[in-house]
């Protein structure tokens, strides 16, 4: 038991790297409480997002349902499609991190019993399950309950059925995952895995948007919901009637007054952890061959012609600076981790957002429509100000420079042996999230054709104010990751998602396009004075942040110790 536990808080330690409080010396940092504050408010703001979100669909779901009495099946629709989703998430997250660094095949060779690694993990990837859990299924219970005015063991038993949930679909996701890897060749490469695992998300998130803005796109029109829904609900009924398990679960919330029911949930998710455990003893040693396995490299033989283009292509030579341009570029993207949760977000986000605005406009489902109602809703000023803003955003918030000496942290000191110019390293670096960065803001200037239908040189406008601001977050980016870079990470996932710089250029980049977007929505009634804040100052502002960054970041870079 003791040796379980050491593996259990090694992988929570390793998937989560939460910021230490105390320092080397053993004193508590100001720095690292701030660290950890801003890593809770961003996980306060994303889970307070999607349990609003998620209250928002209950709540009217809940009026409907009532108002022909089967509210009841407000708990059958959680359990059923928040399990559906559970699911998704459990396998991808399951497949996707059987193996995530070299210390995987490490560890195997350790003294410690593979099921202990493999449960260690298992427990490791539960926990943000069941918090997906308790948002996609328990804001349901919470709407139930309160409307009904359950009793308090209503919500003892949701909790319950929730761990229960969440323990059968992570047990399952391993007894898919694990043999599909040791089968498929195809599988055991990390990078391959990532990617179609990184799409299958995609695709469920967007299946998800669409899914919630069809029924609130409704909410004023409860006939068309349940329209919408009468085959689900006569199939959800059936089921109810037909399936023991979930007529025990249905009942053990309806009746939740009744002690009995707390104390068999209890007894039932007891038996399901024990069963857990004795299913991963059994899996273990196939986990053990698959994590030995992973990764492996396959030689292909080229022919002449091949080794020809392949030398002309890779060593021609090439300008330093084009040489790094290429290196950052290609290892951002050779990184299924650091390009889903980089550049991918200025197709991804593009594409939520459309989805959202089509569904909001009800039966003004046409684009000519929709574009009608968004100039109308909207004075050509604050046109180009919502354009330019969400060029800002998109160009800056793939991450690409507030992480970038973070992700070379197994490299630098490679790097600085080398005969390259400090300067010439870094600008690449600058002109790697610029790239990206002036996708996201072309992306906002065609949004604003199509949305706005702003006339050409407001689309100039549009496309060079949001490529300043953009150019001044990734500086700003670039200076947070050169004086405060995260050297010492485990897996891709710690120097990116993990990352607490990211967090904070996040949140910076939010609070202050979204403070510039309300001051020029109350303020600003001309071109002019648009200019003047969203081109002229931030141009001026990044000017200088520009000439002062590369003396510091060469003499950081020079003290930089990996």
């Amino acid at each position: 038991m003791k040796n379980l536990i050491a593996v259990l808080r090694f992988y929570f330690s390793t998937f989560y790297a939460l910021p230490a409080l105390k320092d080397s010396q053993g004193k508590v940092s100001s720095k690292s409480i701030l660290k950890l504050l801003g890593i809770v408010v961003l996980a306060v703001y994303i889970g307070g997002s999607f349990g609003f979100l998620a209250w928002q669909l209950y709540a009217n779901l809940y009026k409907v349902f009532a108002s022909i009495g089967i509210q009841r099946l407000i708990l059958v629709y959680a359990l059923l499609y928040g399990s559906v989703y559970i699911i998704l998430i459990s396998f991808v997250s399951s497949f996707s991190t059987i193996y995530t660094n070299e210390m995987e095949a490490y560890l195997s060779t350790l003294p410690v019993r593979s099921s202990f690694l493999l449960t260690g993990k298992a427990a490791a990837l539960a926990v943000p399950e069941f918090l997906f859990t308790l948002i996609i299924m328990g804001t349901a219970f919470i709407v139930y309950g309160m409307n009904e005015q359950a009793a308090w063991l209503f919500y003892i038993n949701g909790v319950l059925i929730l761990l229960l949930v969440t323990l059968l679909i992570v047990t399952i996701s391993y007894c898919i995952s694990i043999p599909l890897l040791a089968i498929g060749r195809i599988f055991r490469n990390r990078d391959v895995t990532m990617i179609v695992m990184g799409f299958i998300v995609m695709f469920g998130v967007l299946y998800l948007n669409t899914s919630i803005n069809r029924i609130l796109a409704f909410t004023e029109d409860p006939a068309k919901i349940i329209s919408m829904l009468q085959a689900s609900n006569e199939t959800f009924l059936n089921l109810l009637d037909a399936f023991p398990p979930l007529q025990f679960i249905v009942k053990s919330l309806l009746d939740a007054a009744n002690p009995v029911y707390v104390f068999l949930l209890f007894m039932i998710l007891a038996a399901v952890l024990f069963l857990s455990f004795g299913v991963f003893t059994v899996l273990a040693p196939l986990y053990q061959r698959v994590i030995q396995g992973f990764s492996e490299q396959y030689i292909k033989k080229m022919n002449r012609a091949q080794s020809v283009s392949f030398l002309r292509t890779n060593t021609g030579r090439k300008s330093p600076l084009m040489a790094l341009f290429l290196r950052e570029f290609r290892s951002m993207n050779r990184e299924p981790v650091y390009f889903l949760n980089g550049p991918f977000i200025i197709i991804l986000l593009p594409v939520i957002l459309g989805i959202s605005l089509y569904f909001s406009m009800g039966d003004q489902g046409s684009l000519g429509e929709i574009t009608t109602l968004a100039r109308s809703n909207f004075t050509p000023v604050q046109q180009v100000l919502v354009s330019i803003v969400t060029g800002a955003f998109l160009g800056s918030a793939t991450s690409i420079t507030c992480t970038s000496l973070s992700r070379d942290a197994k490299h630098i000191g490679y790097i600085k042996t080398l005969p390259v110019s400090s300067s010439l390293y870094l600008g690449a670096k600058l002109i790697h999230g610029m790239l990206f960065g002036l996708i996201g803001c072309l992306v906002a200037a065609a949004v604003s054709i199509v949305l706005f239908q702003v006339d050409e040189p407001l689309v100039v406008l549009v496309l060079a104010s949001s490529f300043v601001l953009t150019l001044l977050f990734n500086v700003l980016g670039l200076y947070i990751d050169t004086v405060n870079p995260q050297l010492r990470w485990e897996n891709p996932v710690a120097a990116m998602k993990q990352n607490v710089n990211a967090v904070i250029m996040m949140l910076l980049e939010m609070l202050s396009l979204g403070a510039l977007g309300f001051a020029g929505f109350m303020w600003v009634k001309d071109l002019g004075t648009l200019m003047l804040i969203l081109l002229t100052l931030p141009l001026v502002v990044t000017v200088v942040l520009l000439l002062l960054y590369f003396p510091l970041g060469i003499g950081t870079l020079r003290r930089l110790e990996v």
